[in-house]
C-alpha cells in the first residue's frame, strides 16, 4: 500500500493528458447551474457523453467520550472506503432537449441497491429563458446539496446537509421544476419553482407533496446571491414511507452568498426550519421532540497554481442547533483542508475536522437509542480524512 499511492500519482502526473498550462488548471467560478444538483456541475454541448468519478478515502476519528457505544457511533465511517463511484450519462440530441443519468456504484458495497440511481432526468427548453426539468433530481433547497460534489474542497458537507436530507427538504426526489429568467439581463434573476413527491408513495403518491422555490442572482460579476424555501404541506403516511421513515408537514428556508474569483472563493449560507424527521428528533432526556433547527456555515478557499497542478488550502466553519426548543443541540465544526488538483482530473485531499457537541445532544441523522448506561449522545471529536479523487 505504501508504494501504490506514489506510483499512482506519478502515473497520472506523467500522462500526456495532464500536461496543461497553469492558466488551464485554475478552476473557474461556479456558474448558476444549481437547478438539477448535477454532481459535475456543467452543461454538455456534445450529443452524447459519459463522465466518471471515483473517490477513495481513509478516515480516523478520535472522540472525547469514554463510552464504547458513543465511540463506535463517531467512528462508524473510519477506515478505508470507496466513498463515491459515479458514472454519469448525458445526452443532448438538440439545442432544446437534454437528459442525464447518474449512477453511484459505491452504494452497492453496503447492499443498498436502491440508492444506486442518484439522478435521472430530462430538461426541455420550450422557449427562450424557460427550462422544464422532470424526473429524479435535487430539490432546489440549500447550496450544500445543489453545488457540484466533484468540485467540493472538503471531505464532508457537514451536519446541516445530513439534517436537511433527514427532514426531506434537501436531496433527491421525483418531481418537476420550471426555471425561468424574467429580467432583461439573464444573470440578474433566475427563478426555480418545483413540485416533488416529497416522500409520498404508493396509495398516497401525490405529485405536490413538497413544493420548492428558489431565487438566484448575480448582480455584479463575481457575486452570486440565492434564497429558497421548501414546504411539505401534509405529513407522509407512516406505513407507506421506506428507509427514512415518515416525515411531518413543515417549512424550511435558506439564504446564501458566493464571492468567487479565479484564485479564491468565499461561500456562506444560513438555513433553518421545522424538524420534520419523525424518527430522529426525539430526545429522551427531555421526553419531548425537537421542533425547529437553525444553522449556518462559511468557507474560504485559495488557489495557487504550481506547474500543471493547483494547490488549494481552505477553511470551513459550521454551526448547527438541532433543537432550538431545549438547552441542547448545539454543534460546531471547524475544518481545515488542503487539496492538490492535477489539471482538474486527479485531486488529493487532506482534511482535519474538529467537532464540539453540546452535552446531551442527540446525534444528527441517527435514531435515538441507548445502552446499559442510558441514552447514546453525540460527542466531540477530531477527525482526519485523506481522499483521492479521479475524475474522467
Amino acid at each position: 500500500m505504501k508504494r501504490t499511492l506514489p506510483l499512482l500519482l506519478l502515473t497520472f502526473w506523467a500522462s500526456p493528458a495532464w500536461t496543461q498550462t497553469p492558466d488551464e488548471t485554475v478552476a473557474l467560478p461556479h456558474e448558476l447551474t444549481t437547478g438539477s444538483g448535477d454532481a459535475f456541475g456543467e452543461e454538455d454541448a456534445t450529443p452524447m457523453g459519459i463522465r466518471a468519478l471515483l473517490q477513495t478515502r481513509y478516515g480516523q476519528t478520535w472522540t472525547t467520550s469514554a463510552r464504547a457505544s458513543e465511540q463506535a457511533l463517531a467512528q462508524a465511517a473510519d477506515g478505508w472506503t470507496v466513498e463515491r463511484a459515479f458514472v454519469r450519462l448525458a445526452a443532448k440530441p438538440t439545442n432544446w432537449l437534454s437528459g442525464k443519468v447518474l449512477l453511484d456504484f459505491a452504494s452497492l458495497r453496503t447492499g443498498n441497491a436502491v440508492q444506486t440511481v442518484k439522478l435521472a432526468y430530462v430538461e426541455v427548453d420550450p422557449v427562450a429563458r424557460v427550462r422544464v426539468t422532470a424526473g429524479l433530481f435535487k430539490r432546489s433547497y440549500s447550496l450544500l446539496e445543489l453545488l457540484p460534489i466533484a468540485e467540493y474542497e472538503f471531505a464532508d458537507t457537514g451536519l446541516a446537509d445530513t439534517l436537511i436530507q433527514d427532514t426531506g427538504f434537501g436531496g433527491r426526489d421525483m418531481g418537476a421544476m420550471v426555471t425561468f429568467q424574467p429580467l432583461p439581463k439573464k444573470k440578474w434573476l433566475k427563478v426555480f419553482v418545483g413540485a416533488f413527491q416529497g416522500g409520498h408513495i404508493a396509495t398516497d403518491a401525490r405529485p405536490d407533496g413538497l413544493l420548492t422555490g428558489r431565487l438566484e442572482s448575480r448582480p455584479i460579476k463575481h457575486l452570486h446571491l440565492g434564497a429558497d424555501v421548501a414546504w411539505r404541506r401534509v405529513q407522509t403516511a407512516p406505513n407507506l414511507v421506506p428507509v427514512d421513515g415518515p416525515q411531518d408537514a413543515g417549512v424550511a428556508w435558506s439564504a446564501d452568498a458566493m464571492l468567487e474569483y479565479e484564485t479564491w472563493d468565499v461561500r456562506a449560507e444560513v438555513l433553518g426550519g421545522d424538524r420534520t424527521d419523525v424518527l430522529h428528533r426525539f430526545n429522551p432526556d427531555f421526553a419531548a421532540n425537537a421542533k425547529t433547527f437553525l444553522g449556518g456555515w462559511l468557507l474560504g478557499v485559495y488557489r495557487i497554481p504550481i506547474g500543471s497542478a493547483v494547490l488549494m488550502p481552505g477553511a470551513r466553519v459550521e454551526w448547527l442547533d438541532t433543537d432550538r426548543e431545549h438547552p441542547v443541540g448545539n454543534h460546531v465544526q471547524v475544518s481545515g483542508a488542503v487539496n492538490v488538483d492535477f489539471a482538474g482530473r486527479l485531486r488529493l485531499l487532506v482534511d482535519l475536522t474538529k467537532q464540539w457537541a453540546e452535552a446531551n445532544s442527540m446525534p444528527v441523522g441517527v435514531t435515538p437509542n441507548s445502552d446499559a448506561l442510558g441514552t447514546i449522545h453525540d460527542t466531540s471529536y477530531w477527525r482526519f480524512v485523506t481522499q483521492l479523487q479521479v475524475r474522467l
